[in-house]
């Protein structure tokens, strides 16, 4: 899908992580890709280029302290992402459902159907796992904690192991504070 982006240049870098290969891409004004078991640079750069039809340049140092907030993240601990992002894609209502996403806290999952419901469209749960499954920018947009009303994990562009993986690290951390916190309990 072309987009139409503010900047006539994309800025990219990729870095190893846990969960495999991590590709990051922004314009001037924000962040507009994360995308997760990136198979390499050079196939990196051609979606890029194809998606956006723009130049591309890596810029490693550009990206420092995303890349070391996400280290961070994904090996559990929480951190608060401050990221502007420039994301002029997306329908209305995938611009409704991914500003809902965000605001799912760290640790905690929402049902198709209650992320549905928080936007104004509860019979639209359906439309909300396409709004995830289109998510340019997962993991900082969390799509991982949206999940089927029986708990089935539903799917996940990154795959279901990393979305399992994210779930299991982000309870795995809160349970590590909350025995931080009352040292006494089990």
């Amino acid at each position: 899908m072309s987009q139409r982006l503010s900047s006539p240049i994309i800025y990219y870098t990729l870095f190893s992580s846990p969960i495999g290969p991590i590709g990051i891409a922004a314009t001037p004004k924000g962040l507009c890709r994360l995308s997760l078991n990136v198979p390499g640079e050079s196939a990196f750069r051609r979606k890029l280029r194809r998606e956006y039809r723009r130049p591309v340049i890596r810029s490693d140092a550009r990206f420092t302290d995303l890349a070391a907030r996400l280290r961070a993240y994904l090996s559990g601990k929480p951190v608060r992402f401050n990221t502007r992002f420039d994301l002029l894609e997306g329908t209305s209502f995938q611009q409704k459902v991914w500003r809902s996403l965000r605001r799912i806290p760290y640790g905690q999952t929402r049902s198709y159907r209650s992320v549905a419901r928080s936007i104004g469209h509860p019979q639209s749960f359906r439309a909300v796992g396409g709004a995830c499954g289109n998510n340019p920018v997962a993991v900082l947009i969390p799509c991982h904690r949206v999940i089927g009303a029986d708990g089935n994990l539903g799917g996940f562009t990154g795959g279901l192991p990393i979305k399992r993986w994210l779930l299991q690290s982000e309870t795995k951390s809160l349970r590590r504070s909350e025995r931080d916190i009352n040292p006494g309990r089990p």
